[in-house]
């Protein structure tokens, strides 16, 4: 019985599709995919991870492709080879779950590597073994590490259906609620969650809610291909409010290129009156947005566009996308040297002297040490802090084409630790790189 149970377990382990479609994009890259369609204004296909879509304008074609080639083992008739739905079905519940904490063993090991994709995979077949509590909740949970909300959501309300007080569950799907703009669902579910288990940080979030809902209860809203924007009618000028949509769709356009990434979900912009940005985000007072899973800017009573606010936008946006590339994995000097060079800024004459005497003097942290968030920081330590985020990040990037920076972020949103990604992206280690950024700026 074991043999057989091991025989099965590979047969559903190792299984693949045999059909693959490819898109071709206009930068020259392929993307192999299970199936590509054209849906409206974007390209949808699929993988083993879901349904992506990007801008129909990236693609140069679609090409069908015919089944791969079989092996000579596949070329058996199908009455030889089982498919794996009628496998599953052949075994008893004992078998089924055997091999779903087998597949579930596998996808928690995965996780701790923060290798989602892989553990989805895993859950996928843990799931479709058996269907229960733990297994509906490791796959929804993997999902929404991988900000597929859809699928979060559709198995975080299956969990409650199972566990009903599951405080994880009303927690997650608060959080899905809450990003997409649906203020009064996630409080609703914080709140039940809080009543269920007192947990301070949830409570804190909660507060934060009632400002927010009180703040844009009354606030229109504006979507478009890639973004739900929310803003006070009475307050902000239609035109700028077209603007400023039209600018992040192109925005989005040259990001998506840049950084090879095409989130699934749309972006939450919200535009506050200028008295009520800081005591809604609590910010501080040097800050142009936020971006804690929505942009969040301040509207200083402008009717059009201005550069400094295209730069504010670009700066954020940049930060959404980084998020997405890394899985959440991203040190914050990078984001925010990354954030700064999308702007089009380059750390200037004096504030590489100003580096360079920090350097020379000892008092210049080392990167490694910038993973705190910089919201905390007074003004001027905050500049010092911002300005050496841009001047290390130039330094890679004048260094190395923007692939390497991709390449990074990519083993980050693996779960890889900061050094080992360094060396998989770089071939070097990151305190090797920051000497000689260091070297070159004189100092130590």
């Amino acid at each position: 019985m074991i043999c057989r149970w091991l025989a099965i377990f590979a047969l559903i382990f190792f299984s693949t599709s045999v059909f693959c479609d490819v898109i071709y994009l206009k930068n020259g890259r392929q993307i192999e995919c299970e199936s590509a369609w054209e849906d409206g204004k974007e390209v949808r296909y699929k993988t083993g991870s879901g349904v992506v879509g990007i801008p129909r304008a990236m693609v140069a074609k679609i090409e069908k492709s015919s089944p791969k080639p079989l092996s000579p083992q596949t070329t058996q008739s199908k009455s030889a080879q089982p498919s794996n739905q009628s496998t599953v079905d052949s075994l008893d519940d004992a078998a089924k779950k055997v091999l779903a904490r087998s597949f579930t063993d596998l996808g928690k090991n995965q996780i701790e590597k923060k290798d989602f994709v892989s553990a989805i995979e895993n859950f996928k077949k843990a799931y479709a073994m058996v269907k229960d509590r733990e297994t509906t909740f490791n796959l929804a949970m993997a999902y929404f590490q991988l900000k597929d909300d859809w699928n979060a959501e559709l198995l975080f309300n299956e969990v409650l259906k199972l566990d009903p007080k599951n405080t994880t569950a009303l927690n997650m799907l608060g959080e899905i609620a809450w990003r997409k703009e649906k203020l009064d669902e996630a409080f609703d579910f914080w709140q039940k969650s809080v009543q269920i288990k007192k947990d301070p940080v949830l409570s804190a979030k909660l507060e934060r809610l009632k400002r927010e809902r009180k703040a844009s209860s009354s606030y229109d809203n504006s979507e478009s291909l890639h973004f739900i924007m929310r803003y006070d009618g009475g307050k902000a000028d239609p035109y700028l409010v077209d603007q400023i949509s039209d600018f992040l769709e192109e925005t989005y356009q040259k990001l998506s290129l840049q950084f090879e990434a095409f989130p699934t979900t749309s972006f939450v912009i919200v535009l506050y009156p200028q008295e009520k940005f800081q005591a809604i985000t609590d910010a501080p007072a040097w800050s142009g947005g936020i971006n804690d899973g929505k942009i969040k800017l301040p509207v200083k009573g402008i009717k059009s566009l201005t550069d400094d606010m295209k730069d504010v936008l670009i700066h954020e946006l940049t930060h959404s996308f980084v998020n997405f590339k890394s899985s959440g994995n991203c040190p914050v000097w990078l984001q925010e040297g990354l954030a700064q060079y999308m702007e089009g800024k380059l750390a200037s004459d004096e504030a590489n002297h100003l580096l360079s005497a920090l350097a020379s003097s000892g008092q210049l942290p080392r990167i490694e040490q910038l993973n705190g968030s910089f919201m905390g920081a007074s003004t001027d330590v905050a500049q010092v802090l911002y300005v050496q985020s841009l001047a290390f990040t130039s330094f890679l990037l004048q260094r190395q084409p923007f692939y390497h920076v991709n390449g990074l972020l990519e083993e980050l949103g693996k779960g890889t630790e900061l050094d080992d990604a360094f060396l998989a992206a770089y071939l070097q280690p990151l305190s090797r790189l920051e000497s000689e950024w260091r070297q070159s700026l004189g100092g130590n």
